[in-house]
């Protein structure tokens, strides 16, 4: 699914996490739809493999970036900056989940998931104003879009410190969409549920004792793909939603809608 945008050439979106799973969704769908994409990720190996697979050319860009460390995101952005003024969207797809119970996580677990599901979109938002400001007004806003979780809306035993920071970045998406509202800048956010990619594997394989189980299948069937979470990242930055901020979307196929 395609929607509508501007017809301005050129435009120019920085996607963290974009090397696998929702990142490398979104940054496939922007640029089918003739985005250059500057993609963000702790794990060089894994931008190239993803370029290798993009195929894109100068459309694909690329710079390793630790969205937990300050220096990191600075370096990243600097990059960025050297090659263009401004930016017309960020994407924040980089995220960590640790399984277990809450007395058996470690410091270690609870500072990754803090540094990356929480410090990580704000500090690459505050590091990208410059970039996104440039050229932004009220009624062509720059947009801002933070991948969530159906889990900060409904949280589950098991994954308690992951919903808790999916919970905090929702309030984040909207107090930054009311502060950068006058700068011409919308912030909004997915909440994916349950979705096919590798963090997903990695959950499976946890060691903890904890009767953690995963939504599955949504009430349409089938669970969440890539394609699902761009879709809806590929409306937030359209025409058509430029008049929306500050809104924590809910893509789950009715997964939290309610208990069954």
């Amino acid at each position: 699914m395609t929607f509508s945008k501007e017809s301005e050439l050129n435009r120019i979106a920085v996607i963290t996490g974009a090397a696998s799973g929702i990142g490398l969704g979104v940054s496939k769908r922007l640029i089918s739809e003739g985005w250059t994409v500057w993609a963000l990720d702790i794990s060089e190996a894994s931008l190239q493999q993803a370029a290798g697979q993009l195929n894109a050319g100068d459309q694909y860009r690329t710079a390793t970036c630790d969205v937990a460390s300050t220096a990191s995101t600075i370096q990243a952005f600097a990059r960025i900056s050297a090659s263009t003024k401004s930016i017309e969207a960020l994407i924040c797809c980089a995220g960590a989940i640790r399984i277990g119970w809450m007395e058996e996580y470690t410091p270690e677990e609870v500072d990754l998931m803090l540094g990356v599901n929480i410090k990580g979109p704000w500090l690459c938002v505050r590091t990208a104003l410059p970039l996104l400001r440039e050229g932004a007004n009220v009624d062509k806003p720059k947009r801002v879009v933070i991948v969530g979780s159906v889990s900060g809306l409904r949280p589950k035993v098991g994954s308690g410190m992951y919903a808790a920071t999916k919970a905090a970045v929702h309030v984040l998406t909207g107090i930054m969409a009311v502060e950068l509202a006058p700068s011409g800048i919308t912030v909004n956010a997915i909440a994916p549920g349950t979705t096919d990619t590798p963090m997903i594997v990695q959950m499976g394989q946890t060691t903890s004792k904890v009767p953690f189980k995963l939504s599955g299948k949504s009430p349409l069937g089938r669970m969440a793909q890539p394609d699902d979470m761009a879709d809806a990242v590929s409306y937030l930055l359209s025409d058509g939603a430029r008049y929306i901020n500050g809104v924590v979307l809910p893509v789950d196929g009715g997964t939290r809608a309610a208990h069954v």
